[in-house]
Order: C-alpha cells, then structure tokens, then sequence
C-alpha cells in the first residue's frame, strides 16, 4: 500500500478546490486534491465566466451586503491576470476586461440603471453615444449603457492555469474511494483503490480535510454524519445560442426588476461558431419550463430586448445547474463565501466564483487560528506516493459546456 501524509487534503477539484490548492502549497503547505471525475466538470463550467463586482447587486441603488462583499474582487482578480496578484493566472483567457450594462427604453428601467450607477460610483461608467460599442450604435437602441469594471474569463483556460504549478498534486479518481471516519465526523484517512482497507492501493492522511465538491458536499457530510451545516440548491435553467456570426457580447440587460433580464458572455466553440450563453431571469424562471418552452420565450425575449438583431440560422439548447450554497432562509443567495467547521473537516461553499479568493482567506485565517502550520516538505516517501498516484490517477479536464451542448466535432 502507497501511504501519502499531507498537511492538508482537498475534496473537489472545481475552482474552491483549485484555488485553496494552489495558495496552500505556495504557503508550503503539503496539500493534494482529489476529484472523483475530471476538473471543473459540474459548477465550476456551468460558470459564465463573470468576476462580478457587485453592479447586478446594487439596482435598487442600495449598497447591499453582497456588494459590499464582493465589490474588491475585480481588482484582486485582474491583479492574479496580469501576473502580479496572489497566484499567476495570467495564462488565462480574458474574454473581456469590462462588461456592459444596457437598459431597456422604459422609463423604469432607465432609473434602474441610474440609480445602480450612483451606487457603484467609480465601478461603472456610463458611455455617451460616440462611445458606444458597434453593436450598440444601432438606430433602434433606446436605452443607456454603462460599462462595468467587470472581466469575463474563459472557465477551461482558467482552469487549466489554475492547475499547472502544482498538477503533481492533484488526482483524478475514477474509481471509489473510502472516507475512514470516526463516530464524531473527524476524518481518519482516505483509502482509494478497494473498499477493502486491506486491498486499498493508496491511503491518503492529512491534519485537515477540506470539502470543496459543491453540490458534492451534501453527500460527503452524509458519510460523515455531519448534520450541519446544510446545503441548498437554487436551479437554473440556461440557455445557450450558436451561430458563427453571433457578435461578441458580455452585458447585462435591466429593466425595473432588482435583477437582470438577462446575462449574456459570449464564448467561442471548438467548430469556431460564437456561443452565447444567456443567464439572469430567463434562467431563473426558466427551471420550470420545458426545453422548447424556454428557448421560445428567450428568443422572443432577445427580439424586445435587442428589436435591431437578426436571430435567423441559429442553434438553441438549453443547460440545466443548481447552484450549491449554504442553506439559507427562504433559499436567499448567500452573500460572502463560507466557510464551517466539524472536527478535522472544513466544509466549504465560494457561492460564486467571483469570491473563490475570499474564500481562500478564511481558509488561510483558520489554519493559522489553529496553529496548522507547513510540514517540511523534504520528503522522499511523498515524491515516491506522487508518483504512483499520478501514474494510476492522473489530472484531466472536462470540455467546455459549449462543446458538450452542441455535441463538439472532434
């Protein structure tokens, strides 16, 4: 049996899992993460990519707690891409450094989109109409528009960067793996390779064990018997459009609601068509619709929000995510990104991507509250278990939900 002992084990290899991973090892923490399918492959490329900060939060003109939690992430985030923040991520796709915010001609939409600008003063622009983006110079558009100090990145180079420096410590598990646990939730050991401790080929300790699955929290605090915190699911049901002449597009369109009519980022399929990817309220109260349902009402959506463009030769599907939070009362969207504690386990939630970094801040905070501190990492038993891992389980990446959805031509 190979037997690897770490300062620190990661459960899921989302953007939480990748993340923690990374900053813990650059601390000299000896920390591995598992994924029991292949990086990125449920939340975390269900994303559209955004770093919100905080516009779609604010269109009352209120400052809530979720704009006042993620307001500095933009910065932190831009700062990581350009190569000078806390982990280089500067081999990642930046699909856009800023979004766009457009109102409808509504009067009631027009004084959203004011009031969210005063509220957010320095984090949106608004642009006059010499400034405006081509596809916004067109005779029928009404509204006013805003840029957002706002980046979209693209989810799989993301990703893929995330992982690089430390990929030797990160394994993709195909097979079932137990958690030894004792009777109070703390986490002994973890055999991989045969429920049979006996025929385990691997078995995998750590000082702490940190929960990063997302919606696969739920059934590891099952096994473990730890009853809080619980977690909640809030579905959405998106919808994606392909065509190759589809404009590169990453804005929100308001109206009087609190919330988006729509969210669109564009993304680029393996074919080279242009792949729209549509969230906000269409997705949200798309959940109880049917397929066709929801691409009829998006489509004629898209014709009252942008009456200009032509949606003729374009392909539709939709895609179906929950998004897996702390429970909260009345399924309300959590605001920061959360962190719990039962014995020897950490339970995490990053509640949106933009927060990951936040997240990785508690995370760090605890373990030094704690006293957790790096192992020496000279350790030939760890390079010889590293070995065998990567050579059983080696790191690999799900397609891009794009490519998925539209069935990708290899």
């Amino acid at each position: 049996m190979t037997t690897i002992n770490a300062d620190i084990a990661i459960i899921g290899g989302g953007i939480a899992g990748l993340w923690l991973h990374h900053r813990l090892n650059d601390l000299g923490y000896y920390t591995v993460l598992i994924e029991n399918q292949t990086l990125g492959n449920a939340q975390t490329l269900s994303s559209q990519g955004i770093i919100h900060g905080g516009a779609k939060y604010s269109l009352n003109g209120m400052l809530s707690g979720a704009t006042s939690a993620i307001s500095d992430m933009p910065k932190r985030w831009l700062d990581c891409l350009d190569g000078s923040g806390e982990i280089d991520l500067s081999e990642t796709n930046v699909l856009t450094d800023n979004q766009l915010m457009w109102s409808t001609q509504s009067l009631s939409s027009k004084l959203t989109s004011f009031f969210s600008s005063k509220a957010l003063n320095g984090h949106m622009q608004s642009l006059d109409k010499k400034s405006l983006p081509e596809f916004f110079k067109h005779p029928e558009f009404k509204g006013n528009l805003y840029r957002l100090n706002e980046p979209v990145v693209d989810v799989p180079s993301l990703l893929k960067n995330l992982s690089k420096k430390w990929q030797e410590r990160i394994f993709c598990i195909k097979e079932e793996y137990e958690l030894i646990s004792s009777t109070d939730g703390k986490i002994e050991k973890i055999l991989i390779g045969s429920t049979d401790e006996l025929q385990a080929s691997i078995e995998l300790q750590a000082k702490k064990f940190i929960l990063t699955s997302g919606e696969g929290n739920e059934a590891l605090l099952k096994r473990l018997s730890i009853n809080t915190p619980k977690m909640q699911r809030r579905p959405l049901q998106m919808v994606l459009a392909k065509e190759k002449k589809l404009p590169g597009l990453y804005a929100h369109c308001i109206g009087a609601s609190t919330k988006p009519l729509a969210t669109i980022t564009t993304h680029v399929h393996s074919d080279g068509d242009n792949v729209w990817y549509i969230g906000g309220n269409i997705a949200e109260e798309g959940v109880q619709q049917s397929k066709s349902a929801l691409i009829n009402h998006t489509k004629k959506t898209l014709s009252k929000l942008l009456p200009w463009f032509e949606m003729h030769g374009i392909e539709w599907e939709t895609h179906c995510v929950n998004r897996a939070e702390p429970a909260q009362k009345a399924l309300l969207r959590p605001d920061t990104a959360f962190l719990a504690r039962a014995n020897n386990v950490y339970i995490t939630w990053p509640t949106k991507l933009a927060l990951t970094p936040n997240l990785a801040d508690q995370v760090i905070a605890q373990l030094k509250q704690e006293c957790i501190t790096p192992s020496s990492d000279e350790d030939t038993q760890r390079q010889d278990a590293e070995q065998v891992m990567n050579a059983q389980h080696s790191i690999q990446f799900s397609s891009s939900l794009w490519d998925r959805a539209f069935n990708a031509k290899n």
